[in-house]
């Protein structure tokens, strides 16, 4: 589950709750998916700033959404 990886150092207190989520819902798992692929974005593009703030801006909406999927789960 490498597509976790940054989500779990983001949210670690919520750690079994988010590979429970992955391996059984295909909706979460795709907003995992996606909140990896812009982290691997957000580092390619750290040099360009606009891109680099847009990447930011995904990234801190997919936690939002994951945080929210969570709260709505338990």
């Amino acid at each position: 589950m490498p597509d976790l990886v940054p989500i779990i150092r983001r949210f670690s207190g919520h750690e079994f709750e988010i590979r429970r989520q992955y391996s059984h819902d295909p909706e979460f798992r795709a907003i995992c998916e996606d909140h990896a692929a812009a982290t691997r974005a957000l580092a390619r593009w750290e040099e360009d700033h606009a891109k680099a703030e847009d990447y930011r801006q995904l990234i801190r909406e997919l936690e939002d959404e994951i945080l929210a999927y969570l709260a709505n789960r338990r």
